[in-house]
């Protein structure tokens, strides 16, 4: 059952405001070393045409950017207004997800038309700014007022294209991938060199219709994850349910690992696991005989159910890692302490290692896989975390800061605080609020200014 208005958080509702950049209001002192934009994107258009939509997954997109200068930090708050969204404006009811007529799914079905909601993640790539989703297009951005642009496929991009780029530095090339579904899952990969075009590298079959919504990228392998959970094909045909209800959990099929060689994309080492589930990666490198990859593992798929019913989850993800040698894959436990949205200083992006950051079910964590221990920092007085963003200070590991949307309810309203790398549990060095509630986003990209 769908909460009752009176229920639901700030964080699950419609933003009250959006707006070009403008001043904010800053706490505590922001470093001088941090100069650049940090740009998010979640679901943020939770009702539309006197409905809610029946899961966060389906929400239109809404982007939020706080820029740090010399004089002070701005903010902006805008939707992100596809071509779908302002279609469905202009008809003035939805067109495209389960809320829309059994009609107009069908209509979008058959005429192969999806709407780019970009409300996963934000990538920037030759200079311009996307919004992404699982499966459409990329929805170009404009980095200095946020407006919505044009979508694009980058001339090479068939159908779906993930919201979780992977660049690798030594090979000074982006790595992705796309799903089709069809009579077979195919994931498509692709590379987006510094320099030149985006190509498209491979294709895969899938064993059977899952979901893949992270990977990792090493400098000699793409890895990914294929749970068990696999798309109800009738019930996506005739569009009667939500995304939440259109994957079924099949713990006997067991989970694959995939190792795919760069040199011969065509032919993966794949490796059978126990059922497991894993939304994101935190980190993997290559060995002399294989690869090592750590992975936030959740034991099922009660995420996807939790997520649509806004609820606290019971089965919470332990960091796991995996080790393939030669034909052989050994799997360990390497914290205890739950812990999702995982990420790491750019510096190591295909490389191994040490130092590794994420959000608890209470705030934020600093892991030193080296010495085994831990920092926290405790959300105090109602501050709610959510993913943390390494934005590098120098090319030492743990020389960065921490930028984190949080949430005050003493005060309703969401600020990005900064935190330093080595002294997460010291808490925030500063603080820049936004006024109002910002909804709860995924994942997002910070761009240095020039």
């Amino acid at each position: 059952m769908a909460p009752t208005t009176s229920t639901i958080s700030p964080l699950l509702s419609n933003v009250r405001r959006t707006h070009d950049f403008e001043p904010l209001t800053v706490e505590g002192t922001i470093p001088a070393s941090l100069r650049g934009t940090f740009y998010k994107t979640g679901p943020g258009v939770f009702e539309r045409f006197g409905q809610r939509v029946n899961h966060s997954f389906e929400a239109d997109g809404l982007m939020s950017a706080v820029r740090f200068t010399d004089i002070g930090a701005f903010g902006a708050v805008k939707i992100v207004e596809s071509a779908g969204y302002r279609e469905e404006e202009k008809a003035g009811k939805f067109l495209y997800n389960s809320n829309a007529s059994w009609l107009s799914r069908m209509r979008a079905a058959k005429n192969g038309i999806a709407k780019t909601t970009g409300n996963t993640s934000m990538f920037t790539y030759n200079d311009k700014l996307f919004a992404l989703m699982e499966a459409g297009r990329l929805q170009e951005i404009d980095p200095e007022t946020l407006e919505t642009l044009e979508a694009s496929d980058l001339g090479v991009v068939k159908s779906g294209f993930s919201a979780h780029p992977h660049r690798v530095s030594a090979l000074n090339t982006t790595f992705n991938f796309g799903v089709r579904y069809g009579k077979d899952m195919l994931l498509d990969l692709y590379a987006l060199p510094d320099t030149g075009v985006a190509k498209q590298i491979g294709c895969l079959k899938a064993p059977w219709r899952g979901m893949v919504h992270d990977f990792m990228a090493t400098e000699k392998h793409l890895i990914f994850l294929l749970g068990p959970a696999e798309l109800v094909l009738w019930r996506a045909l005739l569009g009667l349910t939500d995304l939440g209800k259109l994957f079924r959990w099949k713990p006997e099929l067991g989970a694959q690992l995939w190792v795919v060689p760069l040199s011969e994309p065509s032919k993966p080492q794949v490796f059978g696991l126990d059922a497991i589930w894993a939304w994101h990666f935190a980190g993997a490198w290559d060995t002399e005989d294989g690869v090592i990859v750590d992975v936030a593992a959740y034991p099922n798929f009660d995420s996807i159910s939790a997520i649509a019913m806004e609820q606290d989850l019971v089965d919470l993800p332990a960091l796991t890692r995996f080790q393939t040698k030669n034909q052989s894959i050994s799997k360990t436990t390497i914290h205890d302490t739950p812990m999702d949205f995982p990420t790491r200083h750019p510096i190591t992006d295909g490389r191994r290692y040490r130092h590794l950051y994420g959000a608890t079910t209470d705030g934020l964590m600093h892991l030193d896989l080296k010495t085994e221990t831990e920092q926290r920092w405790k959300s105090p007085g109602g501050l709610e975390g959510s993913e943390p963003l390494v934005v590098a200070r120098s090319e030492a590991e743990d020389d960065a800061h921490i930028l984190a949307l949080i949430y005050d309810d003493s005060r309703s309203q969401s600020g990005v605080s900064i935190f330093d790398a080595s002294h997460l549990a010291d808490g925030p060095v500063a603080t820049v609020w936004f006024g109002q509630p910002i909804p709860t986003t995924f994942h997002g990209t910070f761009k240095t200014m020039a």
